[in-house]
């Protein structure tokens, strides 16, 4: 089973039975992106894991509405904005793949032909050719060069799929660009024509790097390690001014922090913000050297999501895990709680997931009857698939299920026989049945 699939469970221990009791407020909204369009500040999008979906909001954050149609997972993580196309926008989805909309949000379509592994984390727009997209899924990299129409595996390198968690992708722009890869075995990095990804540094390797982000200059690289488990430290914060070869510590007091995202102040490249899980924002005025907690108003700490307004750097919102969305107007140092998100239930969210197309035949493909194995990992969002009520469902959707298949063999207690049985059959259903390709 995949890191985000265990991260789904065991959040679902804890909070299902209070979803399923009682309408979804402000404190069971578990946020893990906020977005700010670049044409217009006013445009918001929220992104939630097991709970609500995708959020927008046209007016600074004081309104909210649902815009979920023709997503099939709320195990949702990683939204990415079109910079010269208001109307274009991808959705990254925990085991439904890549959702992309060319309506602002209004319907959504996937767009997942070449995947082996829609387990999806993060995705990144080339800033000079926003059609090429990269993207992160639990076990490798993917790329496209028009706009999600096509994808390619991009995970050539010794034992690089072996053993990784990956978390985020960032691009050094130059001749040729530089590419960064996080995992949780240190700093991966390919320059575009490179045959294969290889270790950055020795100096992180090893290091589970939790975010990247470089400086508004474009010379400065920066990579956030998470502490190690068992003696609490050896986390913190790392730059780099040779493109990764080498790198020091800037910060002080930061190894025991768990970094979630790493922001810059585009005005002034000294002042850094950065979302932690365990103290809220931090913020510097002196490159990461020095941090100080910037939490009045905050009613949590565990944070994964913060950005600042494009045109307004003033401006910034936030995202918490359990506590729903804030907004500061002044550098970080005061934050209000954003009101008026529509109330969903669990019941309701299953039903969304479930609900079959009115317009769609019933299926002429009958499941195996190993295909009942297969439950024991998950449900289906595809009713005709479907035989377990329960939270966790994925979309049959559009790609190569051989690889999925023979990663969930364990958990499932498959044999190779059975592994190609239902591979097959998830093929053959996916091509007629799965969403728009």
């Amino acid at each position: 089973m995949s890191k985000s699939s265990l991260v789904v469970l065991s959040f679902l221990l804890i909070h299902l039975a209070a979803l399923t009791s009682q309408a979804t407020e402000r404190s069971d909204i578990f946020v893990t992106q906020v977005a700010v369009h670049p044409l217009d500040p006013k445009i918001i999008y929220a992104v939630t894991t097991y709970s609500l979906g995708v959020l927008k909001s046209t007016d600074g954050g004081q309104h909210w509405a649902l815009i979920n149609n023709g997503i099939k997972s709320y195990s949702l993580y990683h939204f990415a904005l079109h910079p010269k196309d208001m109307n274009v926008v991808y959705l990254g989805a925990g085991g439904g793949g890549l959702y992309k909309s060319v309506d602002g949000g209004a319907h959504w379509v996937e767009r997942n032909n070449g995947f082996q592994d829609t387990d999806i984390g993060q995705m990144f727009l080339h800033p000079n050719d926003p059609e090429k997209i990269y993207v992160v899924s639990a076990t490798g990299t993917y790329r496209t060069p028009d706009g999600g129409t096509h994808w390619e595996a991009w995970n050539q390198g010794d034992n690089f799929t072996t053993s990784q968690e990956f978390q985020n992708i960032v691009i050094m722009p130059g001749n040729p660009d530089r590419f960064f890869l996080a995992s949780k075995r240190g700093l991966y990095v390919r320059a575009e024509g490179d045959p294969a990804w290889r270790l950055a540094s020795k100096e992180l390797e090893e290091k589970m790097i939790s975010a990247l982000a470089v400086d508004p200059t474009g010379k400065r690289l920066y990579a956030a390690a998470f502490r190690n488990g068992n003696t609490l430290l050896g986390g913190g914060l790392f730059v780099s001014e040779d493109f990764g070869r080498h790198w020091k510590r800037v910060d002080s007091g930061l190894e025991r922090d768990w970094v979630r995202v790493i922001r810059f102040d585009p005005a002034d490249p000294q002042r850094l913000y950065i979302a932690t899980s365990n103290r809220g924002v931090l913020v510097s005025s002196d490159g990461g050297a020095t941090w100080k907690e910037s939490n009045q108003g905050l009613t949590a700490t565990d944070l994964r999501a913060l950005v600042l307004d494009p045109t307004n750097p003033e401006t910034l919102y936030t995202g918490a895990h359990g506590e729903g969305i804030f907004k500061s107007t002044d550098r970080a140092a005061t934050w209000t709680l954003l009101a008026n998100i529509p109330a969903l239930d669990s019941k309701a969210i299953i039903a969304q997931l479930t609900t079959p197309d009115p317009n769609r035949k019933k299926p002429e493909i009958t499941p195996p009857q190993v295909f009942a194995k297969c439950n024991k990992c998950h449900g289906w969002t595809d009713p005709y698939l479907n035989t377990v009520n329960g939270f966790w469902l994925v979309p049959p959707n559009k790609r190569n299920w051989s690889f999925t298949v023979k990663r969930m063999s364990k958990g499932a207690g498959l044999t190779p026989d059975d592994e190609k049985v239902i591979a097959d059959f998830l093929n053959a259903y996916s091509a007629q049945y799965g969403g728009t390709p």
